[in-house]
This record gives C-alpha cells, sequence and structure tokens, in this order.
C-alpha cells in the first residue's frame, strides 16, 4: 500500500476489452488490498503501450481503486479513446487572486522538474522577495532540500479554524509585490513541468499577469528579464492610490450607466460577463446601481483598479525598463490580452504594447472565441483552480463535438477549498489527457513523474 497517489492506466483495442480489463483490475485489487500501487502502476503502465480504449484512475490505497473502477466512478475514472486528429494543449495562464499559502507546495516536493523550474526562478528574484514567496508556499530555506519545510496535507481541511489559521498566515501572499512574481513562478515552472512530460502546448493565453508568462515559455521575453519586469510592475503598482474592482454578471450595454469617469470596463471575459475597474468610491457607487438593477455582481478580491486608467502612471517606467530588454518574435502562438487575437511579431516586440497592457482593457472573451477556432483545442489551466477553464468550456464558440476532455476542466492545481493534493490533480489531469491521445510521458516509478 501506499499514502501517495499513482495513476493506474489501462488500454485495449475495443472497448469491450476494456471493460473486461477494467473488470479484472477492480477485482483483483479488492482481493489485495495489500497490493503495492508503485510496482502496479508501473506494470500497467508497460502493458498498456498499445490500444485506443483507454481509462485511468488515480488513487493512493487499492481498496478505493478498486472501488472507483468497479463503480466506474465519474469524479475519479475517466475513459477515452485515441483519435486523429489528437487533441491540442492550450495552456491556459491566470492572473492573481486565486493564489493560496502552500499553493504548489506538493509538486515541490514530490516532482524534481518542478522544483528546479520553480527554484530557477526564485533564484532570480531579489533577496527579500525570493525569501517571502518560499514563505508564503511554505517552502522550506533552499538547502534543507524538498523536505525542509512542511509539506502541503495532501487532504486540505475546509474547517472554519483551518480557513482563518490560513487566512492569518497567508496575508502576506495577498500582497501585489509578493503574489505576482510568485503567480509567474509558479505557473513558468507547470509549463515546464508540462512541457517535459510530453504536453506541449499548441497554443496558450494569459489573463493580465498571465499573458506575461505566455510571453516567456513562447520565448519573447527571457525568463530573468520577464521575473525583473513583473517583479517591477508589482512593485510600482505597490505605489499607487487603492482602487477596486467589481464583476458584473451582465454585458457591456447593462453596465455602461455606471461608467461615469472614475468606473471603466477592466474586461470583457463572456457575452454576459464584464469586470469593472475604478476608484474604491465609483466602484461602490457602480455595485449599489448594478444590485438595485437586479444584476448579479461581484466584489474582487483586487487592492488596485487593474486595466484602467488609474494604471497609466506606471506605463512610463515599465517603457524605460523594456527598452533594455530584448524582445524576440515568439516561437509557439498565444492571444493578445489587448485585441483578442493571436499577438502578432511586431505587437510581441513593442516595448510600448507591454507598458500600456496594465492599462487597457482585456478582451479574454475575444480570446476564449481565438482558442475555439483551433482544431479540437483541450484547454488547460495552469495554476490553482480551474477560472479560465471553465470559462472556456461555457464559451458559445465551444462546439458541441469537443470530445471528453471538455468537462470537467482540466486543471494542474487545486483550487484553495478542495481535499484533492497537487499531485493527485495533476496525475488525473495527465492521466485524462493520456486516454485523449496527447503523447504525455507517463510517471514513473508509479506515479510520480521524476527527472
Amino acid at each position: 500500500m501506499t499514502s501517495e497517489p499513482r495513476l493506474l492506466v489501462l488500454a485495449a483495442e475495443t472497448s469491450g476489452e476494456l471493460e473486461r480489463a477494467t473488470d479484472d483490475l477492480a477485482a483483483r485489487l479488492a482481493a489485495e488490498p495489500e497490493t503495492d500501487l508503485t510496482e502496479l502502476a508501473n506494470e500497467l503502465w508497460t502493458a498498456a503501450s498499445s490500444g485506443d480504449h483507454r481509462r485511468i484512475v488515480v488513487a493512493s490505497d487499492a481498496t478505493r481503486a478498486a472501488s472507483d473502477l468497479a463503480k466506474r466512478n465519474r469524479r475519479r475514472v475517466f475513459t477515452g479513446s485515441v483519435e486523429e486528429p489528437g487533441p491540442n494543449p492550450v495552456f491556459l495562464f491566470s492572473g492573481v487572486g486565486e493564489q493560496y499559502p502552500e499553493m504548489a507546495a506538493g509538486l515541490y516536493a514530490h516532482l524534481p522538474v518542478f522544483r528546479a523550474e520553480l527554484d530557477r526562478c526564485l533564484a532570480i528574484l531579489d533577496g527579500e522577495l525570493r525569501l517571502g514567496v518560499r514563505a508564503v508556499l511554505h517552502l522550506g530555506r533552499p538547502e534543507d532540500g524538498p523536505d525542509g519545510g512542511p509539506e502541503r496535507a495532501h487532504a486540505r481541511s475546509a474547517d472554519l479554524t483551518t480557513l482563518f489559521d490560513r487566512r492569518e498566515a497567508g496575508r502576506e501572499i495577498d500582497r501585489t509585490a509578493v503574489a505576482q512574481p510568485l503567480m509567474f513562478a509558479v505557473q513558468f515552472a507547470l509549463a515546464r513541468t508540462l512541457t517535459a512530460l510530453g504536453v506541449v502546448p499548441a497554443a496558450m493565453a494569459g489573463y493580465s499577469l498571465g499573458e506575461y508568462v505566455a510571453a516567456c515559455v513562447a520565448g519573447v521575453l527571457p525568463l530573468d528579464d520577464a521575473l525583473r519586469l513583473v517583479a517591477t510592475r508589482a512593485r510600482l503598482i505597490g505605489e499607487l492610490p487603492e482602487g477596486a474592482m467589481l464583476a458584473a454578471a451582465a454585458g457591456p450595454d447593462a453596465v455602461r450607466p455606471c461608467l461615469d469617469g472614475s468606473v471603466t470596463i477592466a474586461a470583457l471575459d463572456g457575452p454576459e460577463l464584464t469586470v469593472l475597474a475604478g476608484t474604491v468610491d465609483g466602484i461602490d457607487r457602480a455595485e449599489r446601481r448594478l444590485s438595485e438593477a437586479g444584476v448579479p455582481v461581484r466584489r474582487l478580491a483586487a487592492s488596485h483598479a487593474f486595466h484602467s486608467p488609474l494604471m497609466e502612471p506606471v506605463a512610463a517606467p515599465l517603457a524605460a525598463l523594456l527598452d533594455g530588454v530584448e524582445l524576440r518574435p515568439p516561437t509557439l502562438p498565444f492571444v493578445s490580452d489587448v485585441t483578442g487575437s493571436w499577438i502578432g511579431a511586431e505587437e510581441a516586440t513593442s516595448p510600448a504594447y507591454w507598458a500600456g497592457h496594465l492599462h487597457r482593457p482585456i478582451r479574454f472573451d475575444d480570446g476564449l472565441r481565438t482558442i475555439w477556432s483551433l482544431p479540437r483545442p483541450a484547454p488547460l489551466e495552469l495554476g490553482p483552480g480551474q477560472t479560465l477553464a471553465a470559462l472556456a468550456l461555457r464559451h458559445t464558440a465551444r462546439p458541441e463535438s469537443a470530445g471528453p476532455l471538455a468537462a470537467p476542466p482540466l486543471k494542474t492545481l487545486p483550487g484553495h477549498l478542495e481535499s484533492s493534493s497537487d499531485l493527485e490533480t495533476l496525475l488525473t489531469t495527465l492521466g485524462r489527457l493520456w486516454t485523449a491521445g496527447v503523447p504525455v510521458v507517463l510517471p514513473c516509478p508509479g506515479g510520480a513523474p521524476h527527472y
């Protein structure tokens, strides 16, 4: 038996053979509850080298795996078939707002490739900021190695006491100066990890800060310059007056009466999902006005009015910093937040584009439409939770024939209230991609990729 999750795979030439193989494995595990899942995962992967009908389950003990397989538990057992052309993974990089203490600490502890890439990012950051990021992620000191700090619990409790403790411990993580470099580093490390495991993106899209990650992965920005740019950007934002943001379940026409000069549209995330940004007083008025009109609204956990004219003072110092950065045409296609279309080489290599990026509204709705124009896209969220992937799957441009990777959303890290561990979440996504024919380098030994 093992306490760590392991990815168990099955493959067969026909669907009938797959069903019989599933029943056989379920019976074997039920009869042998002491089965070493690490050895079994290796055995199953070797046997599954061929066969276009595929099924996976992620489990940490044989009894649970037997039950899930026997019942074909749809929340834990995933089935697919290899078709041509295969799915095209699309990496989605989020902005800030979903981060939480110990985020990705489980991957840092168990996946050397992820740990090496995250350490690479942290080494570029200035000393105080680097230590701040390590502290909020509970990574310990670099010299301590992967076990130097407390490992993330593999079953997060959502009771109020735990939430209160984490909220107190995680105050630092919500500071813009820490949160933005942290999210960049974690998402970049995830992208490098997935690529090492055979999941190569056909395209990418980033939301706000996430577009910087996409640009770096695409070779537009060298990693050291990208991190310094993000850290400087975050510091400059922190020096600006406080602002606020509000999400409204309405289109731009419905929120237009609220645009009084102190409030502007910051993002168009869907036909009926608009984000407003502005002064605190202005957003207070907009919230009251929309609520009185029966429009569902949600105040965002934002310290400033991102993607609004209130961010314009940041543009000039960013432009000066960018003058010393060599910007290169992208080697991978990614969507521009500014236009909602594929970014062109001229835009990607323009300091003015990146300097003005923060005070222009995000056209994520148009960006998702661009993504769904690809053949068989498989949107995959890199970062905590599944907000962007869920938006992609609900988008009106998504075809009915989106395939088995369409739901639930593909994600690489659990959200802050989810009980699944980092490793379980990532292994499940790797397994689902493999069932659809993505050439994943499956884990060894037995479910924990290592390099």
